[in-house]
Parts: structure tokens; C-alpha cells; sequence
């Protein structure tokens, strides 16, 4: 299958500017999922939609195809998949059709090439429109509050205090590290409101927490930075054995 990687990357942040490009641990934040992306074994080529000279060039850098994303596609309200549908129409410009068109968030640091590859196995062999990386809750969707001003509400219908574990609910979120979406789906559901682009057979991949940290604030860059630092230092002590 001819598979097509976007990593989506606006130079505009609330929560953290320039979060993209960001320094984090002597790279720019993005770098690591450019750099898992281009190490994957099934991703037939990885471009990067901007807005943002910044971006491109990094992107340039390391030998990426830059897709310059219109304003209209650039703002804080505009959807992914308009996005998406724009990159992958212009890099068939150039590339010829794709069969799949995976999404990698560029704030996700942690993703990993194999959780990419798992992810593009799992749609090529499960004949879903879509797989989509999730974390299970922390927390039983069960135990959940909503509040009204101070005041506790439970979730109706939902809550249910229970201690035993085999009466809870196991609840799972999209966590915005990897989606891969069928070339055809994503495409045709041009014009349908939500998530129309990820199809009507949405298939999932769990994977672990560390994979998975989403950059939106300091405290996410504090967490990120603890995992990273921990696998390089991990990759140097097995480096030392191998080479002993």
C-alpha cells in the first residue's frame, strides 16, 4: 500500500507559543515525531502542512516535503480534516494516489515508529475505515462528577460508586498521537459535520501512556521531558552493553 504520513504543525499556540518548534531537550519539539516518522518502516513518504516559515524550514531540514496550509485551513476553528484533504490532494500532486493517509500530531513527542507501524498494520489487516491510537481512563467513567458552580452533580445514568473492579466500565480516549484513515474515506467525507472523516468502522490501538503525552502545557513539556530524557538514557546504557 502506498501510504502517506502528514504531520499538521501551525505556528500559532495560546496555551504555549511556538509550541511546535519549542526547544526540548536541544531540538525542536516536533523534531522527535519527524524523526519517528521518517524511521517507520510503511509510511511511503511524510509531508508537513504549515503556516509557518519556521516549520518549513525544519521541516526542509530534514529532507520533508512542506505543504503550505491556506489561512482558511489555519485558524483555531478550522477542523483537522480540512487540513488533511489539502495535503493529501496537493502531495498526490507530485506523489501519485495514496490507499492511506496517517495523521501524526506534531505535539506528541513521545510517539514512537513502531507505534506508527502498528497502527498502519492494524488498518491494512482489519478492513476498518480507520484506527485511531487511544489510553484507557484513569478513573471508571463511573466515578465521575460533573460540578455546577461547587456543587457535586453525578453523571446521569453514568454514576455508580463501586468498589469492585469487575462492575467497572473500561473507558478508553482518542489520545492525538497516531490516526490512520482509509484514502477514500477520508476524501468522500468531505462537507459531513464531526468526525465523519474517520468513517463508520472506527478500529482502535491502545497503547502505553508514555507514548502518548500530548504538549499543551508546561506541566505536559515537564512529563514529556522526563520520558525522553529516560529513553536516551536507556538507548546510551544499551549502546554501552552491546558495545562491552
Amino acid at each position: 500500500m502506498n501510504v502517506l504520513g502528514i504531520i499538521p504543525a501551525r505556528g500559532g499556540s495560546k496555551g504555549l507559543p511556538n509550541k511546535n518548534i519549542m526547544p526540548l531537550l536541544g531540538k525542536p519539539l516536533m523534531a522527535y515525531v519527524i524523526e519517528a516518522a521518517c524511521a517507520t518502516d510503511l509510511l511511503t513518504d511524510v509531508v508537513v502542512t504549515t503556516d509557518s516559515d519556521a516549520i518549513a524550514e525544519l521541516a526542509v531540514s530534514y529532507k520533508l516535503d512542506v505543504i503550505r496550509r491556506p489561512e482558511e485551513f489555519s485558524n483555531d476553528t478550522a477542523p483537522i480534516d480540512l487540513a488533511l484533504r489539502h495535503a493529501t490532494t496537493e502531495a498526490e500532486r507530485s506523489h501519485g494516489p495514496y490507499d492511506m493517509v496517517v495523521w501524526m500530531q506534531a505535539n506528541v513527542p513521545t510517539t514512537t515508529s513502531a507505534v506508527i507501524d502498528q497502527v498502519i498494520r492494524a488498518l491494512q489487516n482489519n478492513g476498518g475505515d480507520s484506527v485511531a491510537t487511544v489510553c484507557p481512563y484513569e478513573v471508571p467513567p463511573q466515578w465521575a462528577w460533573r460540578l455546577e458552580n461547587d456543587r457535586m452533580v453525578p453523571l446521569e445514568k453514568i454514576y455508580s460508586y463501586s468498589v469492585l473492579r469487575q462492575q467497572q466500565i473500561q473507558a478508553f480516549h482518542l489520545d492525538g498521537a497516531v490516526n490512520a484513515f482509509r484514502r477514500d474515506v477520508l476524501m468522500s467525507t468531505e462537507g459531513q459535520p464531526g468526525q465523519a472523516y474517520f468513517g463508520t468502522d472506527r478500529r482502535a490501538v491502545i497503547q502505553a501512556r508514555e507514548n502518548s503525552i500530548e504538549i499543551d502545557d508546561a506541566f505536559d513539556l515537564l512529563i514529556a521531558e522526563t520520558i525522553l530524557r529516560h529513553r536516551l538514557e536507556r538507548s546510551r546504557s544499551d549502546a554501552r552493553v552491546k558495545n562491552n
